[in-house]
Parts: structure tokens; sequence; C-alpha cells
């Protein structure tokens, strides 16, 4: 059998603990003496011969751990300094042998607590207060609550220590249930006399349980079951082989459940990719979308070329057809001047300058919509243009009194500034009559002459 000692400083004792390591492989069993026994005592009492052919076959690996009951459950000193040595020992063994079993063990494998006497309490606590450390916990002859070191005593740290204290307080739905129903929790004592304390605490214990609802075993063996060795060894070959093969029924049924949970993870894992190419299709296609953003504004801007040109043409065509349309505007203001203005009459420059059509469709994009309409309009006015014309040369031949008007001074007005334009000689020609009195190659002379004959004709009216 292999045996090694394993020396571990403690920076929460601030002192040494002992393990000593027994086999070489197997489930790692952590294992506390009777109260103020040394960890060779598990040796030297037989019990390390007790479970030989297990530490042989390598189904279980022992590892003796050394207390500090002495300084804690066992001592004289102060409650309060004794119950705190207890926490850290607590502490201790949670931090910093735990780690080292699993080191030493290297299975991987959680384990199990196993404690006679004052070793049952030290096991019970850690397996109840840290079942995600501990596998379970096979408790022999324990007494599980304070009173038998402390008395009536009790602060936090003690109540800590006490399972016949914190677990009464324990609510159903606390978390730890669940895991304390996947561990292997087993309490033993016999019915003999210097089993009363433990006898007492266990049945209290196997209350808890039962109403929180854990599948916990708690046995109870005959009168004549003692507070010994001799009944420890016997209760330790009968229930190692059945806690084992819980244990090893429970482990496998964790190890299935992680296997059907790591495909759901590798297929959330393989879907990732997947995720993160439709993030880089969304972003090809709006890169896409922007870069032809661009180009749909083209067709939009060839209509808008076309229907300029087209505006453009229009406005043109209307202007070289009809010039008598595009001066009417001028025409309204030079009759308007002449009837609010009559002394500052514009210059004959200044007239020619007012009949030179515009081109608004090349100046003022913006009015391309109404092109079509302004060259509409300016065909009815063209038309409308030529039957004053027309009518005025009829009414001048008529009587002198038609001219003294308003009306025939604007008409003569409107005829005198169209005969400026190129398309004025055709229109003039019709009459003789209305060229003679208008003659279109001395244009300020008309102008001075019409002026002046309509005052002498306003004079002898008068």
């Amino acid at each position: 059998m292999d045996k090694k000692m394993v020396v571990r400083h403690s920076e929460v004792l601030g002192e040494d603990l002992d393990v000593i390591v027994y086999g070489t492989a197997g489930q790692p069993v952590m294992a506390f003496a009777p109260l103020g026994q040394r960890p060779e005592s598990l040796e030297e009492v037989g019990l390390v011969d007790e479970l030989s052919d297990y530490l042989d076959a390598g189904v279980i690996q022992l590892f003796s751990v050394s207390n500090v009951d002495g300084e804690s459950w066992g001592s004289d000193g102060y409650a309060v300094e004794r119950a705190a040595r207890q926490e850290a020992y607590y502490q201790a063994v949670c931090e910093e042998i735990v780690p080292l079993v699993a080191e030493v063990s290297g299975s991987g494998a959680r384990p199990l607590a196993l404690g006679f006497d004052l070793g049952a309490t030290h096991a019970a606590v850690f397996a109840l207060r840290r079942p995600d450390l501990f596998q379970g916990c096979v408790c022999l002859s324990g007494a599980y609550d304070a009173s038998r070191y402390f008395g009536d005593w009790m602060d936090a740290t003690l109540y800590d220590n006490t399972p016949c204290a914190f677990l009464p307080n324990m609510p159903t739905d606390h978390p730890y249930i669940a895991l304390y129903n996947q561990r292997q929790l087993l309490f033993c004592c016999g019915q003999e006399g210097s089993e009363a304390d433990s006898l007492r605490t266990t049945r209290e214990i196997d209350a808890q349980l039962q109403r929180l609802g854990v599948e916990a075993w708690c046995d109870y063996w005959g009168g004549d079951v003692s507070h010994t060795w001799f009944w420890w060894k016997k209760q330790i070959r009968y229930f190692m082989p059945i806690v084992l093969e819980d244990v090893e029924k429970t482990t496998a049924a964790e190890k299935a459940a992680a296997k059907k949970k790591a495909p759901a993870r590798r297929r959330a894992a393989a879907k990732k990719p997947a995720a993160k190419k439709a993030v880089a299709k969304a972003a090809e296609k709006d890169d896409a979308v922007t870069e032809e953003k661009p180009a749909a504004k083209k067709p939009a801007a060839k209509r808008a070329a076309t229907a300029k040109a087209t505006a453009g043409a229009a406005v043109k065509s209307a202007a070289e057809e009809k010039p008598a349309a595009a001066k009417r505007p001028a025409a309204k203001k030079a009759a308007a001047a002449e009837k609010s203005e009559p002394a500052k009459k514009p210059t004959a420059a200044k007239a020619a300058k007012a009949a030179e059509p515009a081109e608004p469709a090349e100046e003022k994009p913006a009015a391309k919509p109404a092109a079509k309409k302004t060259a509409a309009k300016a065909t009815t006015k063209a038309a409308a243009a030529k039957a004053t014309a027309t009518k005025t040369a009829a009414k001048a031949t008529t009587t002198a009194k038609a001219a003294t008007t308003k009306a025939p001074a604007a008409k003569s007005s409107t005829a005198t500034k169209t005969a400026t334009t190129k398309a004025a000689t055709t229109k003039a020609a019709a009459t003789k009559k209305t060229a003679a009195e208008a003659p279109a190659a001395k244009k300020p002379a008309a102008k001075r002459t019409t002026r002046s004959t309509a005052k002498k004709q306003d004079t002898s009216a008068e």
C-alpha cells in the first residue's frame, strides 16, 4: 500500500496541517479522526487495514487530515476565541486542503468526507456548508449541536458550525437542497448509552432533512452498538460499497447530462459564424444600397435636363414666333409709367432695352414646369395683340375724337413699341394709313409727335 505524508502550511490558521495520503488513485476520501487524535491514529486503530482492498485496487484514495480540536471544541479558553478557531479550521480545509487533495488525486472528483466522533461533526459541517466542494459525507457517531462543548453559549460563528442550529432555519427553496439530493449524505449511530448525544442529534438532523425534502440515509444500529472503533470499522465496511456505488451512479448521471449540454453549446458556437456572415451580408447590402443611391439620381437628372431643354425650346420658339406677346409686360409697364408719371417718360434706349425678349428658362431652372404654360400664354397673348392691332388701325381712320381716349393712346404706344421688333414691319404693312401716322423708321419722333398731338387734342377738347 502506498503511503506518504504531505505538510501544507495554512495561511488561514498560521500553522502547518499534516495530511497522510494512502493509495494512489480512486475516489478521494478525506478522513477526520475523533476529538484530539492525530491523523496517524486511523492507521493505528486498524481502519486503514480495514480499507486496504479498496486502497490497493485504486477504488479509493484516503487523505487523513490533522485538526485543531485542542484549540477549538476541546479547549478551555474563551468561547469566542474557540468558535473563531473552529471557523478558521473550516476555512483552511475548504480553501487550502481541498485544492491539495485535488492536486494529489488528479482525478477531478469531489472528495467524500468521512468522520468519527467529533471528526463526524467536521465532516457534516463541510458537506452541508459546501455541497459544491464535497461529494457527500459518511458520519459515524457524531454530535451535531454545540451544547456538548459550549453549553448554552452561541454566537454567529458557532451557529455556522452547528448543523442542528442552521438546518432548522434553512428554507425549503434554498438552492443547496438540489445539491444535497445529488450528494451522498449518511448519518449512523448506535443506541447504546455512550451514543446518547449522537443518537439525539442524529434524529434532529434526520427530521430537518426530511422537512427539506432531502433523501439522506440516517441509520440507527442496535442498543448494543457503542461509541467505539470496533463498531465504526464494522459500519465502514458495511456502508463503503453502497456509498461508492451511489457515487458512481451520481457522477455518471452528471457526465451524461454534461455531454447532452455540450452538443447544444457546440451548435450554438457553430451558429455564431453564420450569424456573423448574416451580419456581413447585411452590411454588404447596405453598402450596395449606399453605392447605388447616386446612380439612382441619374434618371431624375436626365429628366430634369430634358425638361429644361424642352422648356427653353418652347420659350425660344414662342419668343421668335410671337414677339409681341413677350413685349406686352413691358408695354403695360410703359403705359402705367405714362399714367402715373407723365413727366418721367423712359428714353428710347431704355424702352428698347425693356422691349428685348427675356430668357427666364435659362436663368431660373426652378421655373421649368411653367415653361409650357408660359408658351401657351404667349401664343394666346400674341393672338390677342394681333386682333388689337387690327382694331386699332380701323379705329384710327374714323374720328379724331376717339384718338383722345386713353385706350387709343395706349394702343398707339403699344403699336409703336411693337414696330421696334423684327416682326413689326409685317404687321404694320396691313394699312398704309397707320404706317403714315406712326412711321417705324423714326421711333423717337413718333413718340414726341404722338405726345404733342395728344396734348393739343386734349387742349382743344377742353
